[in-house]
């Protein structure tokens, strides 16, 4: 019987281990710590953190060899930051690109349970939102596919406006070649009402024949972005991007 007992214990000991080292978010997001926030938040299959590929440098500034960005990675390309001026022709426009080109982008696939989950799990640990409401407003139904753009400069953002983005980005689903144009860019603002500090891209989630955009078999979803003269390139895997109620695009 003791035997018994200790084998249970150690099975029990085993499981608890094992859920504690596990992806957070397959557990009820109610449980979710600060450091299981930020994980989902920098480190899960809804979040890529990168800088941009291809952008502006001034004359004379050559690109450093491996610091081109690629698809889920960041690299430095300090080197931009030199040259423009809004003195000079196009100075202001070049300033956007040279921003553009040194800011680190976040990538959120914001339709998601996890990554809105993980969000309003954050302002219910920051005292600033009720867990009831935040768990309302995360069973809120999403229309459409949602990608959220954050920097840690939003300026060419700023200056060109919502309208402008529309035709700047696409996902493209790997299998089938095809392109997904978003339907509408919203700003997110600051407190001041003005300022911009994020870019939410809206793509349909059904074709004009009725058709799921993104279908049970497709397993990586690519996002394009073009920022000034610089374009952000990520994936995404549908087939990864699964939580404790299944299925979370």
């Amino acid at each position: 019987m003791r035997k018994t007992t200790l084998a249970m214990v150690a099975v029990l000991a085993l499981t608890v281990m094992a859920w504690a080292g596990g992806d957070p978010w397959k557990k009820p997001f109610g449980e979710w710590t600060e450091k299981d926030v930020a994980l989902i938040q920098q480190n899960s299959p809804w979040a890529k953190t990168l800088q941009a590929q291809g952008a502006w440098r001034p004359d004379g500034v050559t690109q450093v060899s491996g610091s081109v960005g690629v698809a889920g990675s960041a690299s430095d390309n300090s080197k931009t930051s030199a040259g423009a001026t809004p003195d000079t022709p196009g100075g202001l426009e070049k300033n956007a690109s040279a921003a553009a080109a040194r800011a680190t982008y976040n990538v959120w696939w914001w339709s998601s349970r996890a990554i809105r989950a993980a969000s309003f799990r954050d302002a219910v640990l920051k005292g600033k939102m009720t867990q009831p409401d935040a768990e309302k407003s995360v069973a809120q139904p999403m229309d459409e596919y949602e990608i959220l753009v954050r920097a840690t400069n939003m300026y060419v953002f700023q200056q060109r406006g919502e309208k402008a983005f529309e035709s700047a980005a696409y996902l493209q689903i790997k299998k089938a070649k095809t392109k997904i144009s978003p339907s509408h860019v919203a700003f997110l603002k600051g407190p001041d009402g003005q300022s911009v500090t994020g870019a939410v891209f809206y793509f349909p989630k059904k074709s004009a024949s009725g058709e799921r955009t993104i279908g049970p078999d497709d397993k990586e979803v690519d996002f394009y972005l073009q920022v000034g003269d610089a374009k952000l390139i990520t994936y995404f895997e549908p087939k990864k991007m699964v939580d404790s109620q299944g299925e979370d695009l």
